[in-house]
């Protein structure tokens, strides 16, 4: 009983981690693994200006908030 309740104080514990450790932004590659779709449908949607295109040096990045918009289904 004493395992079930570490384990599952550990997983908490794990989640908050890495919950507060994410940043907004999200890479092209890492876009497409979240809607799990190909590499070319996240550049369709920012060519459509259905998610908004943010540059870091060479870098395109994708906000996380707009990602979890259009799987939500309220995207534009």
């Amino acid at each position: 009983m004493a395992l079930v309740a570490r384990v599952a104080d550990l997983e908490q514990r794990l989640a908050a981690t890495t919950s507060q450790s994410q940043s907004p932004y999200l890479t092209v590659v890492e876009a497409a693994e979240l809607l799990r779709c190909k590499r070319q449908r996240v550049d369709d949607l920012l060519s459509q200006r259905r998610l908004k295109r943010y540059k870091d040096g060479t870098r395109t990045l994708v906000s996380r908030a707009e990602v979890d918009e259009h799987l939500q289904g309220s995207h534009r």
